[in-house]
């Protein structure tokens, strides 16, 4: 049954069903890397055509790299989520028929910010495991080539990466960006929502969860492009005060808000084509 809301509704994400959230997230990926091997492909066809064969190697390469990693980073994003959801607020937002006219500002900063740290400290201590490993094996083997330059290089890069305080910034910094960057974001939305740009979606029962039936394409592609530039624009001007070209400044804002609008409307687009195939996403909601 599709809900039509008909008034201002808050509801709290109390839980992700992971088999959908994976699956989904995984599927638009693919479809995302396959795009981009192609782009890629037709790329080196145009600069290089002699090289055209190294295309072979790289779209399996970029396709199954990508089908793997965001299996793990899609389930362990929901899983951590589920745990979090329990301890820390909750995410909210406010439905008017069915439109998202506001996402809860902290709650959605503290809980993505959390979650990145906690994906990055693990992704941290399976790395200070393989990564030495690895390094020293190049560093021995670039000794033995005669590149004693190269390798004291990567001596001192590893002796880098296993201080203490490079570890604590890492993962301090992980935090403190992806709150603020997050937050600054959700505040620009929710004023863009009272404007008239808020993001519009179907929903509909399925048991005792609630399923994402489908995305509005132009209006999560004019919201996350607005989005995009502001923060680039922001970011944009601490970079001119500390010394920045404004030319190349401007031409990044400008190219942010042109890929934003592409990949929000992608996802869109490959969202409401994968949803009726392989399983709508499922959140379980309770209204507040």
């Amino acid at each position: 049954m599709v809900l039509g809301v008909t008034m201002s509704i808050v509801k709290e994400i109390k839980s992700i069903d992971l088999s959908s959230y994976t699956l989904i997230m995984t599927g638009i990926a693919v479809l995302f890397s396959i795009l981009s091997a192609l782009v890629l492909t037709i790329g080196i066809g145009i600069i290089s055509p002699g090289n055209i064969g190294i295309a072979v190697f790289i779209i399996p390469t970029i396709i199954v790299g990508t089908f793997m990693y965001t299996i793990y980073n899609s389930f362990s994003q929901g899983l951590f989520y589920n745990l979090l959801s329990t301890k820390l607020n909750a995410i909210k937002f406010t439905l008017d028929e069915n439109q998202i006219v506001k996402i809860s500002p902290n709650e959605t900063a503290t809980m993505l910010a959390v979650i990145a740290t906690i994906q990055v400290l693990l992704l941290y201590l399976v790395t200070v495991f393989i990564l030495p490993l690895v390094l020293n094996a190049t560093i021995q083997t670039l000794m033995f080539g005669g590149q004693e330059l190269l390798a004291y290089e990567l001596y001192q890069f590893l002796i880098l990466i296993n201080q203490p305080m490079t570890i604590i910034l890492f993962i301090f910094g992980t935090f403190v960006i992806t709150f603020v960057f997050t937050l600054i974001g959700v505040y620009i939305y929710n004023i863009l929502a009272k404007k008239g740009k808020a993001i519009t979606v179907e929903l509909s029962n399925e048991n005792e969860m609630t399923a994402l039936d489908s995305i509005d394409l132009m209006s999560l592609a004019i919201a996350v492009a607005i989005i995009n530039g502001i923060l680039t624009l922001i970011f944009a001007i601490i970079m001119l005060i500390s010394g920045g070209n404004i030319a190349t400044l401007l031409t990044n804002v400008i190219s942010s808000i042109i890929t934003g609008f592409i990949e929000a409307a992608l996802f869109a687009i490959f969202y409401n084509f994968l949803a009726p195939k392989i399983g709508k996403l499922k959140l379980e909601l309770i209204d507040q």
